[in-house]
């Protein structure tokens, strides 16, 4: 598997030669690459609080505010399970493969548990360390799921040695109705850039999958070259993928080269990610991927799913070895050639970028994607970013910016403001949110924009209480090699071309 992301953007440091009043006039819109995998070519002492009022030319925008994409209608976490009914499994470090696999006669190894465990069963691990990988190639039912779980207060911790033959420590291949609950994954590295550490890989044409309560941290490559990738959970469509839910996990401290810590790539429909930890990773934090080439179907984008309550911290590129000192690019939350996304409640705070809504390959869009009610705050290079890639490659179309809090932001000074707006925008409605000023004063950096392809509509725009370094000095937007002092004259000339 190749997960070799596009190579990084570079950017005129023009801080280094211009006075701040000068900036915007020359102003370089950085491309937010996030993470999308793609090799393809392709002036008051303190200004006034605004309101601005609906503009005239408005975005069709055909999604509601209260509809998610996620259908819960086979939810596994949905599901009231009878253990009396069920079959059962129990593993120990004290166990034999040998033995019958009962509470009196556990199993040694979860493998032998994975290739005993069949519909309805559920396989009990009791604490300690057990080596993966193991590969799990029996399928429940919606009735009878498969269930490996740690036993109640057990502590179950999966390690391994990756391998060219054995990059995951759970592997998941054209199987559905499985639950992986409750367990930690760690110390999984490796020193090879041929492969990929992941802790938990979904692929094929499987469907039907809860991923709960898990602890994934502190594993990784090593590798010091831009072809270092690992993963934390990974949800590959090579074939059609749907129902997956990834929920409740703890997802830290990996070392991730040019990939991502969740990531859902290829031909996946109906998923969600909600209510997840993901924190200090090297890397993007989670990731909607498509167009990669990643799927032998028509399909290759994942679409209509849910990101809902998580908590994205302090995921950066800065000290990544892959990198090798390009500027800060890693989104907390990025859709990258996805359709159909939700991103709802989420706090996300000290990354690289907020949150993207953007797409890196020739000719692809990230379509349809509703960004609200989230907290965005102190990222180095923007709040929230949209927009395709660059001016030849990606773009986006229906996207929706509503009810979010974003607040100081751009705190590296690389003029990415609380908002970014980049390229081949088409339909885009940034509604009733409010932005707070970082020390860099930028509110909103956009790209020259068409007319009627962005709405502004009832946006309040505040300075920052603690930035006492400006207090004298405006704030700025952006479009192109224009700036603004005021969000209205802005936004009357990006929706009106009244540009004065």
């Amino acid at each position: 598997m190749n997960t070799i992301q596009s190579t990084l953007y570079s950017k005129i440091h023009l801080s280094t030669l211009l006075p701040i009043g000068l900036l915007a006039s020359v102003i370089v819109l950085l491309p937010a690459c996030g993470g999308g995998d793609s090799d393809t070519d392709s002036s008051a002492s303190t200004p006034p609080t605004t309101t601005e009022p609906a503009t005239s030319v408005t975005p069709n925008i055909p999604i509601s505010s209260n509809q998610a994409f996620y259908d819960r209608s086979s939810a596994l976490d949905d599901l009231t399970l009878d253990d009396r009914t069920r079959k059962h499994i129990y593993v120990a470090t004290t166990g034999s493969d040998n033995a019958s696999g009962s509470a009196n006669s556990p199993v040694l190894t979860l493998q032998r548990a994975a290739d005993l465990a069949t519909a309805g069963t559920t396989v009990h691990i009791a604490a300690g360390t057990y080596k993966g990988p193991i590969y799990i190639e029996n399928s429940g039912t919606l009735a009878q799921p498969i269930i490996f779980e740690a036993m109640p207060k057990a502590k179950v911790v999966i390690t391994g040695t990756p391998s060219t033959d054995d990059e995951h420590l759970i592997h998941i291949e054209n199987q559905a109705y499985v639950i992986i609950r409750g367990l930690e994954f760690t110390n999984f590295w490796t020193n090879n850039d041929q492969i990929t550490p992941i802790a938990i890989y979904v692929t094929g044409n499987s469907h039907n999958i809860l991923i709960e309560n898990n602890y994934i941290h502190d594993l990784g490559t090593r590798v010091d070259n831009d072809n270092a990738n690992a993963h934390g959970i990974a949800v590959y469509g090579t074939q059609p993928i749907k129902d997956i839910q990834i929920n409740n996990n703890r997802v830290e401290n990996l070392t991730l080269g040019r990939s991502e810590a969740i990531v859902l790539n290829g031909d996946v429909t109906n998923f969600e990610v909600n209510h997840n930890q993901v924190n200090n990773n090297n890397n993007i934090g989670i990731d909607v991927i498509g167009f990669e080439g990643t799927a032998e179907t028509a399909n290759d984008y994942a679409r209509r799913g849910d990101i809902i309550g998580n908590t994205v911290t302090r995921n950066s590129i800065v000290i990544n070895p892959a990198y090798k000192g390009d500027d800060p690019s890693a989104g907390g939350i990025y859709v990258d050639g996805g359709k159909q996304v939700f991103i709802q409640n989420n706090t996300v705070t000290g990354n690289d970028i907020g949150i993207e809504v953007a797409s890196e390959n020739f000719q692809r869009l990230t379509e349809e994607v509703w960004v609200e009610g989230n907290t965005v705050t102190d990222s180095s290079y923007a709040g929230i970013a949209v927009g395709g890639y660059d001016e030849q490659r990606g773009g986006v179309r229906q996207i929706t910016l509503i009810n979010n809090t974003v607040t100081n932001n751009d705190l590296g000074k690389q003029q990415g403001g609380q908002l970014l707006l980049q390229f081949n925008i088409q339909k885009l409605s940034v509604k009733n949110n409010t932005f707070t000023s970082s020390p860099s004063r930028y509110m909103v950096v956009a790209n020259q924009i068409d007319r009627g392809e962005v709405s502004f509509q009832n946006n309040r725009y505040l300075p920052n209480p603690l930035n006492n370094e400006n207090s004298n000095l405006s704030l700025i937007w952006v479009l192109g090699n224009k700036d603004f002092n005021s969000s209205t004259a802005f936004e009357n000339c990006v929706v009106l071309l009244q540009c004065k």
